[in-house]
């Protein structure tokens, strides 16, 4: 069960498509976007570590939006306990939890 239900507050991270050289396109995460969303629930729903040369770990959490919240995308980060969290895959919509749901977000953090 999560915790802190419906109070915690994220920070969404939209970043703008830049052309770099040879008209490769990437996001450009220094001047992204940010929009602050209250009454969020977040909780971990798993982990993995390697333990090989290249050590790395992987969190999983999953993040409950509001209604009516601003929508997320798959091509967005999330800042949550002041780390930044990659969207793994695409976000629920809401419409199909019900109408009283936000969307639902599944979030990847990879260190080392």
């Amino acid at each position: 069960m999560p915790g802190h239900i419906g109070r915690q507050t994220v920070v969404l991270l939209d970043a703008p498509l830049v052309t770099r050289g040879y008209n490769e396109q990437t996001r450009d995460w220094e001047h992204a976007v940010e929009t602050v969303v209250r009454r969020v629930t977040v909780d971990y729903t798993g982990g993995t570590e390697t333990k090989t040369a290249g050590d790395q770990t992987v969190t999983l959490a999953r993040l409950f939006m509001p209604p009516r919240a601003p929508r997320v995308t798959e091509w967005m980060r999330v800042r949550w306990q002041g780390r930044d969290w990659e969207v793994d895959g695409v976000p629920v919509e809401p419409e199909l939890a019900g109408p009283l749901s936000g969307q639902g977000v599944d979030l990847k953090e990879v260190a080392g």
